[in-house]
Order: C-alpha cells, then structure tokens, then sequence
C-alpha cells in the first residue's frame, strides 16, 4: 500500500478558476486546502482494527457525527461523506436519533464507512417515569436526574426493552452490517459516572452524591444489614456515640456530606457501597449488550466502553473518609481502574473520552502494561466535546501516536465545517495534517508537523519567513511526572524549583540551498508574579534528543523513555541538569526583565542556532536561565488561545 507523504512533499501552484482570487488573502488557504485533500485522496483506507502492514499496526480514524447536521437534505451528507473519504476517515460515530433520518441512512448506504453506535438506555421514560415516579437519583440537594441508575426497579427489563427498540430499527434500516462496535450505556453521556454538573442543566459548583433516593436509601440499608446483622454491631463499627447511635435498621440513613459524626468508618461503608452499586450495574450492561449484539448484529461487532476523565486515587478515598465528603472524582465515582480491568476481561474495546489529557493517557498505558495487556493498542481516543479541543486536532494526534492507541474518534464534526455542514472551517485543514500525521506515523515511524503547511510556514516579505511554534511544553523539577504542552503558558523559573521551556519550529518548512541571513526568536509575556522582580538572563541552547509536548516531562524525553540527564537533553549539559542553571555555553542570550504586562515582547538572536538545526538534526530548543539566580518569567505557549501570542521564529534567507 502506497503512503502519501504531505509534509515531504512541494505543494504545487494551482491556478485558480477565478482570476479575482490571484489577489486574495485566501489565496494560499484555498489552494493549500485543494491540494491537501487531493493528496490526502491518493491514500487508501485504513483497514479494520488489526490489520496490519509490513507487521505495523494501521490506526483507525473516526468521525462523530454532529446531531444537528441530521437534518440536512441527502446532498448536504454525501458532500461531508466524500470529504471524510478524502481525509481516510474509516468509522463514523452515531448517536441516539440517527435512525429517525431517511436522508442519513441513505447516504450511509452509499458510503463504505463502518459505523459506532452508541445504544442510550439510561434516559427515563415519560411511561417509567409515571409507574416509578419516586426512583429517579437525588442528589443531597433534591434535585432529581433523568437517568436511570443502580437502583432502579425493573431495570434489566426496561434497558432490554429500550435497546430492542433501537436495534429492531437498525435492522429494519438495511445498515446492520456496517455496525461493528456498539458502545455500552454506563451512565451519562454513557460514560461509566454518576450524573455531572454538565448534564443537570450545566449546575455549578461542587459535584454531587446521588445517593439519597427512596431505593438508594432502602439500598445502603440492606447492603449494612448484610454485613454486620445486627444494629448493635454496625453502631460499634462506626463508633457512634450515644446521640448518633440507629436505634434500628429503619432509622438508618445517609446524611448530608461533611456530617462530623459519619467521618470515618461510616462514610468509608458508604463510599464503598456507593462504588459498588455502580459497579453492579456496570456489569449488568455489559452482559446485557453483549447478549443484544448476538441477538441482532454481526457475530464479530464489538462493544465499547468509555474510560471518562481520570481515576479516583486512594488520596482522594482517604481524603473522602476523612471529611465525609469527596472531591469530584469520588461523587462521580470515576473507578477507571476497576473498569477498565472489567472491559478488558469481558473481551471489550476501550474509548478513553479525554484524549487530550496526555498525562492520564500516559498513566492508562502504564497500568495495562503492567497488567501485560495489550488493549491500550485497541483503545480508541475522543476528545472532550468542547472547542479549545476540538479545535486542536495536532494535540490530539500527537497524544494518539505517542502511546500507539488504537486510533482517533474526532468529537464533533461541526468543528471541521461551518453550520451548513458543507463548507470547510479553518478546523478541516488541521485534522487533514493531524490525520495524515497519525497515519505516516504508523506506517512509517516519521514524524510530521500537524500544523498545516499555510499555518506553519508564512513568507511575509521576499526573503522574510515566520515559522509558528508547532510544540512547547515546561520541565518542573518539582512536578517531574507532569506534561504540560497542553498549557497556555511556558516559563523559567530558578530557585526553589526549576522550569525550563523547549519549543520547536518546523524548520524543514525554510527554503532548502539557501543561506539564512538571520534568525529571531519572538515570545511574549504571559502572567506577572510576584517573585519576578528582578532582571534575569535566559539563554537559548540547543536540544539533542527527540521530544513530544504530550510526553515531555522532566524525566522523560519519550513514552516509557527516561531522560539520561532529568531536566532535558541539552548541549552541553552534562550533571548539571540536576542544578538549577543549565551549565552549558547558550547559543543566545538576553537579559528578561520584570514583567510590565502581557504582550510585551523578548526575543534572542538565534541565528547561528538556526543555521545549526537546519544542517540537523533538529530537535528544537531549551529556554532556561543562564545561571542559578532567582527567576519567574512567565509567557505564552504554542498551545496559547490567541495566535498572536504564540512564539514565532523570524527568519531571513537569502534572496
């Protein structure tokens, strides 16, 4: 199979149909965007999950769907379905509804896509909710949710019921064969949590236990009783005093939060059964939907669990025991680490729906190795579905790559077009480059930039380029684990802790066989602190080992790769990485001042440097401070929400 190479290669100069356009500043957007996909058109589909080429694993590449496109005319669908063709887009992810849209399901019929489906059978039913009206989940303020949960009568019956309905409809639509994964409704938004703030009506403040229904009351009472018979025993247990002590069974309750006499023993009974009521239910809708895959689709078709957010630690158990309370991981109950043991052994596919958080990723991977799983290599990646990362889709591959996950399911697509759902937004041009990178990636081992090219390199004057910062992330000597690309902002600091910043500019995007004249780094102030109140000397110096904002870290360079010198692989640097000052001779220096207001710029001579990296191998550059001296200066990242901040790097070449 042929692999097209879109960093690599010299986009061509395509004479425009409009003669007007020569003189638009969309110019060079247009046609980049006409060539990209032209090229990206001469790569064929990635096969199924577990395909392989040349012994490589091919990564998968998923859309889903925005549900407000489902009304468009059949047109409006086949133009965005070619578009995902051209792109490699292999799988598109549907959500509840989709069955109800004639002009969707045709479109499908026409397309070669896979199809993810997702089955919702939590949401309560007008019928449900009539019969049961006293079962909802409440919280500790009263306030009811819509989904079903653990403690539901006639919940196996209800969910069965609900999931037939939907299936019946698949069947009867002629698309059962594209279906190969289903993913099973554990809770909101079917991931494996209690109610959020975001889905009562987007509450603020603090998350909430809902655990004070009827049933879940009547629940907890039962599950006591079960485990120490009689009252007498349980009041011993908790080591309540006489004023605290149940009479009976009957009398027992779960009372609100941060009550003093339910800290400790109490409230460690209660959060366990609160766990592992979920838990119990976790397990019914797993078995449940395996047994409706049989039933109605193929013998093959998958099921999927989503991984949410990050796991609850034992500090944030013990803190909960502590203060009869719990931060928001434990009232949400996110038990990823059971979960994802669970769907493992159940023989499911993994969907981790925070993709962008690369620390937690990092630690995933980490468990399933340890646990000599592979699954992390079948486990897709969502973004959250909100802009800052849907607008990011660089981050996203470069998370996905560098832990070799399974492939990338894209939340939404209205990011990659406009509300008719037909015309590109500035988006469709990054997940084309983030696309191709994760492909070349996997079936080459080459990295390319995910910015794309228009973006990445711009020639503002004859002989004058600015190059955008495709990556930056901060080494913490006090934080050694953290990765930290993802941030707005980058800084150097000395005493007490040490950070130092890398970055890295597509420097292959520079004219070849000509001389650079010059070179400018340019960055801008972020935030003022109150330790920066002297003028410090940072200096630049010159990176020797490959890096990665989403692994970065300051003992590691790689995934699972540590650091020969913790605190960065810099020229020179030796030992003295352990210290504060780097130790080497920097390529630039210049003397930072205190911070007057954000925007205000520093930038270094770096010419020399740049003439060193385009020779190669280029692995970017390190900010830090000269010599050990106490520094807080502060500035704005790649990963900055206003481009204008962002570091760019100015250079000249000879004309």
């Amino acid at each position: 199979m042929a692999h097209c190479q879109i960093g690599l290669l010299k986009i061509p100069n395509i004479a425009p149909r409009n003669p007007q356009m020569v003189n638009s500043p969309m110019k060079h957007s247009l046609l980049y965007s006409v060539a990209l996909i032209l090229l990206l058109s001469l790569c064929p589909l990635p096969r199924a999950a577990g395909d392989t080429e040349a012994g490589k694993a091919m990564p998968r590449i998923c859309v889903t769907e925005w549900s407000s496109y489902y009304n468009s005319p059949e047109e409006s669908f086949r133009s965005r379905f070619n578009d995902y063709k051209r792109l490699g887009v292999d799988t598109l992810r549907v959500e509840t509804g989709w069955l109800q849209h004639p002009a969707l399901i045709n479109a499908l019929k026409q397309t070669p896509f896979n199809l993810k489906m997702i089955v919702y059978v939590l949401g309560i039913s007008p019928e449900y909710g009539s019969k049961h009206p006293a079962e909802r989940m409440i919280d500790e303020h009263g306030v009811s949710d819509w989904h079903l949960g653990p403690w539901n009568p006639e919940f196996e019956e209800t969910t069965r019921r609900t999931a037939e309905i939907e299936l019946k409809q698949l069947v009867a639509s002629g698309l059962k064969e594209r279906v190969r994964e289903v993913v099973v409704d554990l809770g909101p938004a079917g991931e494996g949590i209690y109610p959020a703030n975001w889905t009562v009506n987007d509450r603020k403040g603090e998350e909430a236990f809902w655990c004070y229904s009827v049933g879940a009351q009547a629940s907890f009472r039962e599950a006591m009783q079960r485990k120490y018979r009689d009252i007498d025993s349980a009041n011993g247990a908790w080591g309540l005093t006489a004023d605290h002590r149940f009479a009976s069974w009957k009398d027992l309750a779960i009372p609100q939060p941060r009550t003093d006499w339910a800290r400790g023993p109490f409230w460690n009974d209660m959060l366990t059964w609160y766990r592992d009521s979920k838990r119990t239910m976790f397990l019914n809708r797993i078995a449940q939907t395996q047994r409706l895959i049989r039933d109605y689709l193929l013998p093959d078709t998958k099921c999927i669990v989503y991984l949410p957010g990050y796991a609850y630690s034992s500090e944030d158990w013990d803190l909960a025991v502590r203060e009869a309370s719990g931060p928001a991981s434990i009232r949400l109950m996110m038990d990823n680490d059971w979960l994802m043991t669970t769907a493992v052994s159940k023989g499911c596919t993994l969907q981790y729906t925070g993709v962008e958080n690369a620390g937690e990723v990092r630690n995933m991977v980490r468990k399933l190795k340890a646990m000599k799983s592979t699954a992390y290599q079948g486990m897709w990646g969502e973004n959250a579905g909100y802009e800052p990362t849907g607008r990011n889709p660089g981050w996203l591959a470069d998370v996905i790559t560098s832990y070799r996950l399974r492939g990338i399911d894209y939340t939404w697509s209205n990011w990659l077009f406009e509300k008719d759902g037909v015309t590109h937004s500035p988006t469709f041009d990054r997940f084309a480059s983030a696309v191709q990178e994760i492909r070349t990636i996997y079936s080459t081992g080459k990295r390319l930039s995910t910015l794309p090219r228009n973006e990445a390199a711009r020639e503002v004057a004859p002989g004058q380029w600015e190059l955008a910062c495709e990556a930056s992330t901060r080494l913490m000597s006090s934080f050694p684990d953290e990765i930290k690309g993802g941030d707005p902002e980058i800084a150097a600091v000395d005493g007490g802790q040490v950070q130092r910043m890398l970055l890295k500019f597509p420097m292959e995007l520079l004219p070849t066989d000509v001389r650079i004249v010059s070179a400018r780094l340019v960055m801008r102030r972020y935030l003022g602190y109150a330790e920066d109140t002297t003028s410090v000397k940072l200096g630049v110096y010159r990176v020797l080992k490959s890096w990665s904002g989403t692994v970065a870290s300051w003992k590691e360079a790689g995934a699972g790769v540590a650091r020969e010198h913790p605190g960065g692989d810099v020229d020179g640097l030796g030992a003295a990485a352990a210290n504060s000052g780097v130790g080497s001779t920097p390529w630039a220096s210049v003397l930072v001042p205190p911070f007057e207001k954000a925007g205000d710029t520093v930038s270094w001579d770096v010419s020399n440097l740049v003439r060193r990296l385009v020779v190669g191998p280029d692995y970017g550059l390190m900010i830090a401070t000269v010599q050990s001296a106490p520094a807080n200066k502060s500035f704005a990242s790649a990963a900055h929400p206003d481009p204008a901040m962002r570091p760019i790097l100015q250079v000249e070449v000879e004309k």
